[in-house]
């Protein structure tokens, strides 16, 4: 694969996250309402401090995307892209998730 459409991939693999972070976000907020607390069997403020910290983290991976492209620097880049499909696995069975976007099992 070329580094132009690994950026590209990348890069939609980020749009992807993004917006399922923004859906789930919408959830939580729905479960934070006033009542909702009764019937939500779980803990919504954990949640949310989850999700806020997946954005963090999101963040710091894009900020190793945009290193140079020095020898030395392709591993950081490659584990972050690493990182970036982890975080995408639990959205797997969406209908926006690419195959190549699948962490590969490591020997």
């Amino acid at each position: 694969m070329s580094a132009a459409t690994l950026t590209s991939t990348t890069n939609e693999l980020v749009r992807f996250l993004l917006a399922r972070f923004d859906e789930d976000d919408v959830l939580l907020k729905r479960c934070a309402r006033p009542g909702a607390a009764a019937t939500t069997p779980f803990p919504v403020e954990r949640l949310r401090s989850e999700a806020l910290a997946r954005r963090r983290v999101l963040g710091a991976l894009q900020q190793l995307l945009v290193l140079r492209d020095q020898p030395s620097e392709k591993p950081v880049r490659d584990g972050a892209v690493q990182a970036l499909r982890a975080l995408a696995a639990p959205y797997s069975d969406h209908i926006g998730f690419r195959a190549e976007w699948r962490t590969s099992p490591r020997p």
